[in-house]
């Protein structure tokens, strides 16, 4: 969303509805048993080289993009999420930043190990495509309300 607020402080809105499924949740907490991160953390910047994508089990983090002149693009991530994840597979910098915005519980899993998780056990794979699709999808929704309008 762009800098639009609700009575709860964000309009609800989700660049994907689309989370790791059971399976994907439980390898990721195997190869990295879920921390505890205080609200006001920075997990990434905008542009940095990606090394970890975070699996969110409780909490909520949010991810920020500056997207022209001071206009800022903000969405909340919450139980179910796995952040940074285009950017550790497509080996690009973060398109966004990410903050802890209530504390939270996080599974942190490097690039490599996310990596050999899914050279490992090829299933998982289904999962993460189907991740990356609904961020595309929910991105270009979100591209098409900023540059037509909302429906009428």
């Amino acid at each position: 969303m762009i800098e639009q607020k609700s009575d709860s402080g964000w309009r609800d809105f989700s660049l994907s509805e689309i989370f790791a499924d059971a399976e994907l949740c439980a390898e990721i907490e195997k190869w990295s048993p879920p921390s505890f991160v205080k609200e006001g953390e920075t997990l990434f910047r905008q542009g940095e080289a990606p090394g970890y994508a975070f699996f969110v089990k409780t909490g909520e983090i949010v991810l920020t993009m500056h997207v022209s002149g001071d206009a800022l693009w903000k969405v909340r991530a919450t139980r179910g999420w796995l952040v940074g994840l285009p950017a550790i597979v497509g080996k690009e910098p973060y398109s966004m930043a990410a903050r802890v915005f209530r504390d939270s519980q996080i599974c942190k899993i490097s690039r490599d190990d996310f990596h050999q998780l899914v050279q490992q056990n090829p299933r998982l794979c289904c999962n993460v495509l189907q991740i990356l699709a609904g961020e595309v999808h929910g991105a270009r929704k979100a591209l098409s309300k900023l540059l037509v309008g909302p429906p009428k």
